[in-house]
């Protein structure tokens, strides 16, 4: 978006399109289900629904629309009268109920520019026509609308104009049904946290409004310069003209890359200038100082900050108006920005590092919004969570890439996904653990020797094997093989001479739970993501042209030291670290079953179920690491995450009873739209009474809590891959203690259909289709109701006692007669 003059702006940037003159705005995809006023009575709304908001100027009028569920995109609505002051109308956006009547609803949103900073939208009515946001929201379920001023709107059209796929859950290409209705809506939103977490490619719209004059920014968190060398910079010099248009400006410097660093405030309009530890004006103060009377609203200024790392001043038009000491930041970019109902123009921005001029840009062309990453996706993408973390995140995509198959069968979302964060490799043969969307893929290596959590690059590679299984793309094959060989060997250059996996630098050794104490050393979570990331790709290394022999000794290897060493007698399970011997972690005892190192030595994969059940049950699920470790500072959550891999580790071992207790009690709750806070999404990370983990930021719709939609099919429906992109597959039913389930897989030319029943005399009827051209093996449903004696089967190839090897394209049927 391009215009001549800033005095436009305010026009444009939450009005687009529409008519005037009060005509009826178009219907919209999303609608709300009720609405509540002030008298708090919920009404049905429809497409048909009027509005009316009428204020004194002292009370104002409210009116709540609830979702149902989370939405997300361009909020809109069309004014069809208005009189009186109709100056002061703001919209309030949340996941949460309990949160809308914030100050800033469940924001701010500061980590990226993927949807607008702040969940507030402030308007001056001024026209009957239709206004549309110009930056999306990310997942909502409710909406508060407010005037305040003393006037009268009447409204319709309210809602919002999606950017991600709507397709109804029933409509997708995987689907899933059982004779549980508990299973049966987590399969769906775990389908529907996926819908709003794939992002098409350039769906996103630019985040700053590019002008003659410079950039306009309009409450907006203010975004890091994004050159490799930005990151590190510890002492430099920045400047650039602004002219603040409304209230004032900010920005940012030492900011890492999802934006925090120190924000210093200019508020112009009551003169005063503030720094914050971390990227909005909220964040903590560290300092504050009164601004020169002669620094006022629509007029250029020189801005001038010297950092030196802990030392930070500014100056305006030359003069010094700010120097204060930190300790919050160390090292960063700069970024430039302005808070809720600030707005300025920016130009003549440079950078000047040990006196050498690293960056500059008069901000008046659209491709300077690159230098920032503010651009629009140039790929398809699964990003983190659709209102916290819109941004490609490696630790996710191992579950997030097994749902999406299941499900939506997004399979260019994980592609590109990959591609994306797979350039970001570094020259030891790890990745950087996330990544801003809106960037085309590295040309060139990042420079640099270290990068943080250690164990995403680890579900990096793992991801990559999945796509493989699930597509046999040899092309993806061939050119991802040889960097995750890179990865793999890197890891085997960091074992000790007993063999264990070694966090030598403490850098490396946070993880998805950024709340507890980082770890290092030797660590059973990495050794066994290490041994699970080597037992994915073993089966296709002979078809990537590695050296298997070779990978598959560093594997054995690796196992027979984790039972060595890291295997506690007292606690019949993996240990957390050789520093922490008294406590467990879920997630690396799951590990621990899905890649098969419980059948090394003595140990079981029950007896590792049995001790979680027994050190981390709780009745809203189970615990990311057992009770012994509060003493030691981490936190007590319920991490569905985590929880995601210890149900995997359940099918895996063939144990119904602990993978329905988590089925029941960690997304069981989270599924059912009576809840409190029902999104119909799944959630990040939760207390250990089942309520949201982080309070105000707890993202409640995230991929990485999806892992259940994945697990109902692959288990229950038990469609599995035999050979890579299903040229040959089987079905491996769990029965799970259902009458029922039914359901259909997306594969490479097709779908295999699966259906399975027991009747009232508790007898198996089942049929299963698959794509022409495929070959595949049916196993009847474990356990079974009753003992297989007599049946009928049609159209098989050959069977043994318990399985038949059927023909694509052909309906396989049994009929369980005695």
């Amino acid at each position: 978006m391009r215009v001549n003059s800033y005095v436009a702006l305010l026009g444009l940037l939450h009005v687009t399109g529409g008519s005037a003159n009060g005509s009826p705005a178009p219907a919209l995809p999303y609608t709300a289900q009720t609405y509540t006023s002030s008298e708090g009575t919920p009404m049905v709304f429809d497409e048909s629904t009027l509005i009316k908001l009428a204020s004194n100027g002292t009370s104002p009028s409210i009116v709540i629309l609830d979702y149902g569920r989370n939405v997300e995109g361009y909020a809109t609505f069309h004014v069809s009268k208005r009189s009186g002051d109709t100056s002061t109308f703001e919209m309030t956006y949340s996941e949460t109920r309990a949160l809308l009547d914030s100050d800033m609803g469940d924001g701010p949103m500061p980590l990226a520019a993927a949807m607008d900073t702040y969940r507030i939208n402030r308007y001056n009515i001024t026209e009957q026509k239709t206004y549309t946001n110009r930056l999306i929201q990310g997942g909502l379920r409710y909406q508060k609308l407010n005037l305040s001023s003393a006037g009268e709107v009447e409204l319709s059209g309210i809602g919002f104009k999606p950017t991600v796929s709507r397709a109804p859950i029933a409509a997708l290409p995987g689907s899933f049904s059982c004779s549980d209705p508990v299973l049966n809506r987590i399969w769906q939103v775990g389908a529907r946290t996926t819908q709003l977490t794939e992002i098409p490619a350039k769906s996103l719209p630019n985040f700053w409004v590019i002008t003659d004059e410079g950039a306009f920014i309009d409450s907006l968190a203010p975004q890091p310069f994004s050159a490799d060398f930005a990151t590190a910079m510890t002492a430099y010099d920045l400047e650039f003209s602004v002219k603040p248009i409304m209230n004032g400006f900010g920005f940012t410097v030492l900011s890492d890359t999802l934006a925090n660093g120190i924000y210093i405030f200019v508020n112009v309009a009551n003169s005063s200038i503030s720094a914050h530890a971390g990227s909005t004006e909220r964040s903590d103060p560290i300092a504050s100082a009164k601004l020169p009377s002669n620094i006022t609203l629509n007029q250029w200024h020189i801005v001038q900050s010297n950092v030196e790392m802990v030392g930070i001043s500014v100056r305006i038009d030359g003069v010094p108006v700010f120097n204060f000491s930190q300790s919050a930041a160390f090292y960063g970019s700069f970024g430039l920005g302005a808070s809720l109902g600030h707005s300025a123009l920016f130009t003549n921005v440079s950078l000047t590092v040990s006196g050498q001029d690293m960056y500059y840009s008069s901000l008046n062309d659209a491709s300077a919004l690159q230098d920032f990453l503010l651009g629009t996706n140039p790929l398809p993408v699964s990003v983190d969570g659709s209102r916290r973390d819109r941004i490609a995140y490696a630790g996710d995509l191992d579950m997030a890439t097994g749902t999406a198959f299941a499900s939506t069968y997004g399979h260019d979302y994980i592609n590109g996904t990959i591609e994306l964060l797979g350039s970001f490799q570094m020259p030891p043969g790890f990745f950087v653990p996330t990544t801003k969307i809106q960037q085309a893929p590295r040309k060139t290596e990042i420079d640099a020797n270290i990068t943080g959590l250690i164990g995403y690059s680890f579900s990096m590679v793992s991801a990559m094997a999945r796509f493989y299984e699930q597509t046999g793309d040899a092309n993806f094959l061939n050119h991802w093989a040889p960097k995750t060989a890179r990865m793999l060997d890197w890891a085997h250059s960091q074992t000790l001479p007993n063999s264990l996996f070694n966090i030598s630098n403490s850098a490396l050794g946070g993880d998805w739970n950024y709340y507890d104490p980082a770890l290092d050393g030797v660590v059973s979570k990495f050794n066994l993501i290490y041994a699970y990331a080597l037992k994915q790709w073993l089966p296709f290394m002979d078809d990537a042209g590695l050296n298997t022999t070779l990978y598959a000794g560093r594997l054995h290897n690796l196992q027979n030291a984790i039972n060595k060493h890291l295997w506690s007698d007292t606690l019949q399970a993996y240990y957390l670290s050789d520093s922490h011997k008294d406590f467990l972690s879920q997630e690396a005892n799951a590990l621990a079953v899905l890649a098969d190192t419980t059948a090394y030595g003595n140990r079981t994969s029950r007896t590792v179920l049995s001790t979680l059940a027994r050190e981390l049950y709780v009745p809203s699920g189970a615990l990311a690491f057992s009770n012994r470790s509060a003493a030691s500072g981490w936190a007590q959550k319920i991490s569905p995450y985590a929880s995601g891999y210890h149900l995997k580790a359940a099918f895996h071992a063939n144990d119904s009873v602990t993978a329905n207790y988590l089925l029941h009690s960690v997304w069981g709750p989270i599924s059912d739209a009576s809840h409190t806070n029902y999104t119909g999404c799944m959630w990040e990370v939760m207390m250990a009474d089942g309520t949201p983990g982080l309070g105000s930021s707890t993202s409640l719709c995230h991929a990485w809590s999806s892992g259940p939609t994945a697990d109902l099919s692959r288990y229950v429906l038990g469609v599995q891959p035999v050979t890579p992109g299903f040229k040959e597959w089987k079905v491996v039913p769990q029965s799970l203690d259902l009458d029922w389930a039914k359901g259909a897989y997306p594969v490479p030319g097709g779908k295999i259909n699966v259906d399975w029943s027991f009747d009232s005399n508790n007898l198996l009827h089942m049929t299963v289709t698959a794509p022409n051209g495929t070959r595949g093996t049916v196993y009847l449903p474990t356990p079974l109701k009753e003992t297989l004696h007599k049946y009928n089967a049609t159209a098989f190839l050959s069977n043994e006692k318990d399985f038949f090897t059927v023909k694509g394209g052909e309906t396989f049927s049994i009929h369980q007669t005695d």
